[in-house]
């Protein structure tokens, strides 16, 4: 993750090489035309509902507000290719909350 260091010069050519990163450019990333914070919000449960829980099919998580997790036997296995997506999903996420936090500073600021 790129806020795993605090070396700052390793975050800065993290965050660098992240900007530059083919679909990554401001001019590419469509969904900052929205500056509401609840399609923010919309936009990251779809994610997390229909990506990362794979719509449900997700096995592994407790369910019913129970947090024992010693009812697993085992946790299943990751579906192939789903490492590659989920690390894609997070560093665009990362990109637009980057961008996103420099706009609304700017807004504020101004």
């Amino acid at each position: 993750m790129i806020t795993s260091s605090q070396n700052l010069t390793r975050l800065r050519n993290e965050a660098t090489a992240l900007r530059n990163r083919e679909g990554f450019q401001r001019s590419q990333l469509t969904e900052l035309e929205d500056t509401d914070f609840e399609l923010w919000v919309e936009e990251s449960f779809e994610i997390a509902t229909k990506i990362a829980y794979l719509n449900g099919r997700l096995i592994g998580a407790p369910r019913d507000g129970n947090k024992d997790c010693q009812a697993l036997a085992t946790a299943p296995v990751l579906p192939a290719g789903y490492i590659v997506s989920a690390s894609r999903i997070a560093d665009r996420g990362i990109t637009l909350a980057g961008y996103r936090l420099a706009d609304f500073l700017k807004f504020i600021l101004s």
